[in-house]
């Protein structure tokens, strides 16, 4: 179910330290209640494990978006409604400035997802391309260029829930998870 996986365990805890008032009472009620899904949109073609090596671009436009590039190894991205990605917004001295953590809706114009199929002839990854997609600097969480730092603190919360599983100790985490949620509303 939705209210497992990314959403509670990664994109919830970072929106509550990192997220707007607006991307709070926007997405975690969602969360919470297991309205939505969300996938994470880090990989890329070419980047192999190099997550500061995006291609992916975001072009601001006003007080809009577009982003043009393609993610891969989506797991699955063809089941959620939204994702967290990082898109390069500038171009720094070192690889990791210009990062920009965004929010995009995957129902958006220009947004195609692609299933990997494996020898199984099942998969939960997909590549997800974005074809000049129009997403509101809203949906930015933090500021534009400064998304590097969010992008480790999302992983540190990743690795706490993946810890938490292999420990035995993930039962009943939920529900600690959504009384957090619930009190910062």
């Amino acid at each position: 179910p939705p209210v497992v996986g990314f959403g509670l365990t990664m994109i919830g805890p970072t929106l509550l330290h990192y997220g707007s008032e607006q991307q709070k009472n926007t997405h975690l009620p969602a969360i919470v209640r297991g309205d939505i899904r969300w996938c994470q949109g880090y990989s890329e073609p070419n980047a192999g494990s190099d997550l500061a090596n995006i291609q992916t671009k975001a072009l601001v436009q006003g007080d809009t978006l577009v982003v043009s590039g393609q993610k891969i190894w989506t797991s699955y991205a063809n089941d959620s409604d939204w994702i967290f990605a990082l898109v390069r917004t500038s171009k720094g001295d070192k690889k990791q400035q210009g990062i920009t953590f965004v929010l995009i809706d995957l129902a958006s114009e220009g947004v195609q997802i692609r299933p990997i199929e494996l020898i199984s002839g099942q998969s939960p990854f997909c590549e997800v391309f974005f074809d000049s997609v129009r997403v509101p600097i809203a949906n930015v969480v933090g500021e534009i260029d400064q998304g590097w730092g969010i992008a480790k603190a999302l992983l540190g919360f990743e690795r706490s829930m993946i810890g938490a599983a292999v420990g035995g100790q993930l039962q009943g985490l939920e529900a600690v998870l959504v009384a957090k949620a619930r009190q910062s509303l």
